[in-house]
């Protein structure tokens, strides 16, 4: 996959140990070296910053700046994390008009599903069921997107094929300009 004409926005949401981070990182590989960008909530807030997730915290404005920047330079970027609505919904949605195509996926999974994949991960013993349910949301569609709503019944590179096909698909059409 090569990059696509001006910036596309990818954003990928959902619980903890849904599959996020595994995905996104399995798009960008599908494109050449510089051509696609992952910003991931977890390393702004926790690597970068080493913040909690609360509303109005810096990690919200950075990863803005950095999408914004990964756009501007010509990036499709995919901006990947737990995203709680309530919480990011605002920054999310002027990203979407920053960019010439946006495109929003979310995975819909049971609090019992997050444990299930967690528990295959590398990563599964540096916190416990316990804190995956104090960070656990649910479905929270946003209010501003369509998004494409992934369940348990989709495998990771179903959803990553998908994304691809979509933004190929979204590449094909003319690009929509900002909104005001």
């Amino acid at each position: 996959m090569t990059a696509l004409n001006g910036p596309a926005l990818v954003v990928i949401r959902g619980d903890s140990g849904s599959g996020k981070s595994t995905v996104a990182r399995a798009v960008q590989y599908r494109f050449g070296k510089a051509e696609c960008a992952v910003v991931a909530q977890d390393n702004v807030r926790r690597t970068i910053l080493r913040e909690h997730d609360e509303a109005g915290g810096f990690n919200i404005d950075l990863i803005e700046m950095i999408a914004r920047e990964c756009m501007a330079r010509g990036r499709v970027t995919i901006v990947e994390g737990i995203l709680d609505t309530d919480r990011y919904a605002g920054m999310l949605e002027r990203l979407a008009t920053a960019a010439n195509r946006a495109l929003f996926y979310t995975f819909s999974l049971t609090y019992k599903q997050t444990l299930a994949r967690h528990a295959t991960r590398p990563e599964a013993s540096e916190f416990t069921p316990e804190d995956m349910r104090g960070w656990y949301r649910g479905h929270q569609p946003l209010p501003f997107a369509d998004e494409t709503v992934f369940d348990a019944s989709w495998s990771t590179n179903a959803v990553v094929n998908r994304i691809r096909e979509d933004l190929h698909r979204d590449c094909s059409t003319t690009p929509r300009p900002p909104t005001e």
